[in-house]
C-alpha cells in the first residue's frame, strides 16, 4: 500500500510540474551589435559610436504561438499542424484554428544625445552618439504586435505591447544622474525616482526657508514631510528594482538643511558685536567732523577722509558675508542705507574729493540717518540673534535623522 501511495504522490506531482502555464508578460529582447541587453542595462559608449540595435518583443501571444506546450490550454486536445514565432494553427473538432502575427513595429525615442535612423523593418534602428559629451542618455524601446485568431473563419484581433530601456553613459563621465543642493544620485536614472527626489530636496528647501523666516512651528512641519518623502522614495526605490532586477542606483544625502542657517549663527553673533561696538562710535565722528575747519584745504581734506575711513574701518571689519546672510533674516533691512554711498569713498581706490563742504554735508547728513537707524536695528538683530539659538536643536535633530537612513549615504559638509 505504501508503494502504490508512493507512486501515485510521484505521479501527481508530474501532473502538476506539467501543467499548462499563462503566458508571460509580454518584454523585450535586445541585441546590440549582436550582444543580448535586458531592459535597464548601462552601456557604456564613446563620442560619434555607431550601433546597429535590433528589437524583438517576445512573451504574450508568441509565448503561445512558439512553446504551446507549455502556455497553450489545447495540446491535450488539439492537433498541432504549425506552430512558430509568427502563429500557430491547429485542429480541434476536426476545425482549424489559427493565430496569425499580422505585423510588429518597435519605436524608438531618446534625447537629443541620440540620432536614431530606423531601418525598413521597423524593428531595428542605427543609433548613433553625439560628440558632445553627456554623462547620461537612454534609449527607450516601444514595441508592438498585432495578432489575428481564425477560428473557423470567425475572425478576431489581438494587441500586445511591451517597453524596454537601455541607459547609455559616456565612457570617462561620471554616472551621476540626479544632482541637486542636497541630492546625488548615480547609477541607472529613473523618471519615477527622479520625481521622487525631487520632492526630498523640496522639503530640505522648504525647511531652510522657514529657518530664514524663524518660523519654527514649520520647520517641524517640513522636517515631517522630508522623513515622509525620504520614505517614498526608498518605496519608489525598491518598486523599480522589484520590476526591473538589474536597475540599481545609489542615493547620497549632502549636508542638511540646517547647514547654511547654522552657519549664520556666528554671523549674526558678529554682527551684533560690531553694531553695539560702533553705535557710540558714530557720535564721536559726529563731534569730529563738526570741529572741521570750512576752509577747504589739504590738510582739512586728509582730516575729512580719515574720519570717513573709520567708518569704512568699521564696514571692511565686518563679516565677509554679513550683507548676504542678514538680508535673509531681516528681509526690509536696505543695505544701501548702512554701507557708506560710493561718493563718499576717497579711499586710494576711490574717487577724489573735489568739493569739500558737500563733502562735509553728505557726510553729517549719512551719519544723522546711521545714528537714528542704529538703535532700531540693534533691536532686531539681538531679537534674531536670540532666535537663531533653536536652530541648534533642530540640527542635532536633522543630523541625527540622516545619520539613521541606512538604505543611503550621508555626507557632511561641516566636518562634525
Amino acid at each position: 500500500m505504501k508503494r502504490i501511495f508512493l507512486i501515485l504522490v510521484m505521479v501527481g506531482m508530474v501532473g502538476l510540474s506539467s501543467a499548462i502555464q499563462p503566458p508571460r508578460k509580454p518584454f523585450i529582447q535586445i541585441t546590440i551589435d549582436g550582444k543580448s541587453y535586458n531592459s535597464g542595462d548601462i552601456l557604456t559608449v564613446t563620442p560619434g559610436q555607431k550601433m546597429m540595435i535590433a528589437v524583438e518583443m517576445e512573451g504574450g501571444r508568441r509565448d503561445y504561438c512558439k512553446f504551446p506546450e507549455t502556455y497553450a490550454d489545447i495540446t491535450s486536445t488539439a492537433q498541432i499542424l504549425s506552430r512558430g514565432s509568427n502563429g500557430i494553427s491547429y485542429l480541434l473538432d476536426d476545425k482549424k484554428n489559427e493565430w496569425k502575427l499580422l505585423g510588429e513595429e518597435a519605436l524608438f525615442t531618446s534625447e537629443d544625445f541620440l540620432q536614431i535612423n530606423i531601418r525598413p523593418d521597423r524593428m531595428s534602428a542605427e543609433v548613433t552618439v553625439s560628440t558632445e559629451k553627456f554623462p547620461q542618455t537612454y534609449l527607450k524601446i516601444s514595441t508592438t504586435t498585432k495578432w489575428q485568431f481564425n477560428q473557423n473563419g470567425s475572425l478576431s484581433e489581438e494587441t500586445n505591447r511591451a517597453e524596454g530601456t537601455i541607459y547609455i553613459q559616456m565612457a570617462g563621465q561620471s554616472d551621476v544622474w540626479f544632482k541637486s543642493a542636497n541630492i546625488e544620485a548615480s547609477g541607472i536614472r529613473n523618471d519615477l525616482v527622479r520625481d521622487k527626489l525631487n520632492e526630498v530636496q523640496a522639503s530640505c528647501d522648504s525647511i531652510e526657508k522657514n529657518f530664514y523666516r524663524l518660523n519654527f512651528n514649520a520647520v517641524q512641519q517640513s522636517i515631517r514631510s522630508l522623513q515622509t518623502a525620504v520614505g517614498t522614495l526608498k518605496t519608489t526605490i525598491d518598486q523599480v528594482k522589484a520590476a526591473n532586477q538589474s536597475y540599481q542606483t545609489q542615493v547620497l544625502f549632502i549636508g542638511i538643511p540646517s547647514d547654511h542657517p547654522y552657519e549664520a549663527i556666528d554671523v549674526i553673533a558678529m554682527v551684533k558685536k560690531s553694531w553695539i561696538e560702533f553705535e557710540p562710535v558714530m557720535g564721536g565722528l559726529k563731534q569730529q567732523l563738526a570741529k572741521l575747519p570750512a576752509q577747504s584745504t589739504r590738510e582739512n581734506k586728509d582730516q575729512l577722509i580719515n574720519i570717513i575711513n573709520n567708518y569704512i574701518d568699521w564696514q571692511n571689519k565686518l563679516p565677509k558675508n554679513a550683507f548676504q546672510i542678514m538680508p535673509l533674516f531681516m528681509p526690509r533691512l536696505k543695505q544701501d542705507e548702512i554701507k557708506l554711498p560710493d561718493n563718499l569713498n576717497f579711499t586710494p581706490q576711490g574717487k577724489s574729493m573735489d568739493n569739500y563742504p558737500q563733502a562735509i554735508s553728505d557726510f553729517n547728513a549719512f551719519l544723522d540717518k546711521r545714528i537714528q537707524q542704529i538703535p532700531d536695528e540693534i533691536d532686531k538683530i539681538n531679537a534674531i540673534h536670540t532666535q537663531l539659538q533653536a536652530i541648534r536643536l533642530f540640527d542635532q535633530m536633522l543630523r541625527s535623522y540622516f545619520s539613521s537612513v541606512n538604505w543611503a549615504e550621508w555626507k557632511s559638509t561641516r566636518g562634525i
